[in-house]
């Protein structure tokens, strides 16, 4: 069977050709309900004290899971520090049609401040999800069946004591829409939440998905929301970062980086292949810093417990480039 597939980084946004096909389920259905992360926790965390946009002081190591090893739901990457301790977790949704792998270098750059990532491949990217299979929602699901798994399985998988209840959600693109569609569903699955150019649309022209941006999103913990000034048809008006920042509760932090695109947060191969249809600003390698400095501060006020790294979210001066900053 002749097999096609492309990269999206948002509603229809279709920018590079690949070889692929639509990923069946996962291997545990969902229906599966993890443990709430809303109850004391007691241990200590490692928890960085550098600069959040200057690579942390640990090692990161990468692993490769394969859907169905030791009960995996879908295929996942995870970046860990090598050094033995006990670490918070963030969880990263991708973009829709985009890889788990095009993420590394801003994930790889949170995990030395001292994180677990997990970034789950939610379906091989191919024409199925294009035509509307999986649709966000039933995503959502099968990252709740993720969230389920992890509590068993992520310790030993990573090489290091993961605290998932200390974990958080984030997400790229429609990436940013299932992480919240999860949380909306059942609030207690994290301690933070962070959508990076997140999209909360229809599903493209013609597309029936419902919105996730409903009314205010009301939930009890932090999130952070990272803008493109250059979305555009990627990442178009009325379901863009505005949307969810201006849904989200107190505390909250909205970034806009005014003068990068959709995509220049992917690896660079990556975001050059997302340039050819989105807009694409004049340092790529600045939004990915960006990026990755503002996840690191974020989580580590959120879930590490150092509050004063929620400081860095307001510093225009120490961002590496051009922003905007709102906060409430």
């Amino acid at each position: 069977m002749k097999r096609v597939a492309a990269i999206v980084l948002a509603s229809g946004a279709v920018v590079a050709l690949l070889s692929g096909c639509v990923e069946s389920a996962p291997c545990q259905q969902p229906g599966q309900t993890p443990a709430g992360n809303t109850g004391p926790i007691t241990g200590e965390v490692y928890v960085d004290t550098g600069s959040p946009y200057e690579p942390g002081a640990l090692t990161v190591r990468t692993v490769a899971v394969a859907r169905c090893e030791q009960g995996a739901p879908v295929d996942l990457l995870i970046h860990a520090p090598a050094q033995a301790g006990t670490y918070c977790v963030v969880v990263f949704q991708h973009g829709f049609l985009a890889r788990n792998s095009d993420y590394s270098e801003t994930l790889r750059h949170l995990a030395s401040h001292g994180f677990v990532v997990v970034v789950p491949q939610m379906y091989t990217p191919g024409i199925g999800v294009l035509l509307g299979s999986p649709t966000a929602a039933v995503e959502a699901e099968w990252a709740a069946v993720v969230l389920a798994w992890l509590p068993d399985h992520l310790s030993a998988l990573s090489g290091v004591e993961a605290d998932t209840r200390r974990l958080g959600l984030a997400g790229h693109s429609r990436g940013g829409k299932v992480a919240w569609l999860t949380l909306a569903a059942d609030s207690s699955r994290a301690r933070a939440v962070a959508g990076v150019d997140p999209v909360g649309g229809t599903g493209g022209p013609g597309g029936n998905q419902a919105r996730v941006v409903q009314g205010p999103f009301n939930f009890a913990f932090p999130s952070l929301v990272i803008g493109t000034g250059l979305g555009g048809a990627c990442a178009p008006a009325g379901d863009n970062h505005v949307q969810f920042y201006d849904a989200s509760a107190v505390p909250a932090w909205h970034v806009v980086a005014v003068d990068q695109g959709h995509g220049d947060m992917l690896d660079e191969a990556a975001a050059e292949a997302a340039s050819r249809v989105c807009a694409s600003g004049p340092d790529r390698a600045g939004m990915r810093r960006l990026t990755a400095g503002l996840l690191t501060a974020f989580f580590r006020g959120s879930l590490q417990g150092d509050e004063s790294a929620f400081a860095w979210l307001t510093d225009v001066a120490a961002a590496p480039i051009s922003v905007v900053i709102e906060r409430k």
